[in-house]
């Protein structure tokens, strides 16, 4: 279970994406995937198991290059169906505009089921969510900002729905309170909420847990990724990364025992 938003701050110089990160587990260590092309998180095809041995990797969760941003949510497991985070991968890898990846993904949901799933795309000049359900994407193209948790808005929540409990609350604090951001330093706020309670927060504890938080600010070319390893609520400060494509990254400081294994 995820709570994801994008917004465009200033219309082709600047915008943000984040991502608070939900597990049934209370811990998670991350996994990176960094090339001179792209920067993105690993996906992970076992969110609600227990046992981190048992953990299969998989797709981006979130990712970026020095053109676009994307991120993921999950809204119902299909059986048979891939992972979605493999959408995202995609899009990272191959991607310069919403248009691209739009194509993108219809070009990979058509020869194959995925387990449906919302994503978000940002880029300097708009947002787009993209609602995968089967073989369908429903597309919301945005001059301004996106808002997504784990049912689909456009396509409508289903019974079926993996979380038919929290992902409302979280979705309506998230929309309203990035519909108030103007300025970047404000998108931390809504990562601490908790609304109405803890357990339907933004933030989350109860059913579901936020292992991480993620934010990406891309500001007149120049990209900075913020990571923070468990609940964001509880006063801890996000790792500041830059990234300059083709030129070494600092992770000395990333939460995470992996970071190290990163090529």
């Amino acid at each position: 279970m995820c709570t994801t938003g994008a917004k465009i701050l200033r219309p082709g110089k600047e915008f943000i994406l984040f991502k608070n990160r939900d597990f049934r587990r209370i811990h998670f260590d991350d996994r990176l995937s960094l090339t001179d092309q792209t920067f993105s998180v690993l996906g992970l095809e076992t969110w609600d198991g227990d046992n981190p041995d048992n953990d299969r990797f998989s797709g981006f969760s979130i990712g970026f290059n020095a053109h676009l941003a994307c991120c993921d949510s999950n809204v119902k497991t299909v059986e048979g169906g891939d992972n979605y985070d493999r959408l995202v991968q995609g899009v990272v890898e191959n991607c310069k505009t919403v248009d691209e990846a739009i194509e993108q993904v219809r070009r990979m949901t058509a020869g194959r089921l995925y387990c449906w799933a919302n994503m978000l795309v940002a880029t300097p000049e708009e947002v787009a969510a993209l609602e995968v359900r089967g073989h369908h994407v429903e597309v919301e193209r945005n001059p301004a900002f996106a808002v997504r948790a784990n049912h689909h808005v456009y396509l409508g929540a289903t019974a079926e729905d993996d979380d038919t409990i929290t992902t409302a609350f979280r979705h309506q604090t998230a929309f309203v309170g990035l519909r108030a951001v103007s300025r970047f330093e404000d998108v931390f706020d809504i990562l601490r909420a908790h609304h109405p309670t803890a357990g339907y927060g933004v933030c989350n504890h109860g059913m579901y847990e936020t292992v991480y938080s993620y934010v990406l600010h891309w500001n007149e070319g120049e990209t900075t990724f913020y990571a923070l390893q468990g609940h964001p609520c509880e006063g801890g400060a996000y790792v500041k990364i830059p990234v300059a494509f083709g030129q070494a990254s600092d992770l000395s400081g990333y939460p995470s025992r992996h970071a190290a294994a990163i090529s």
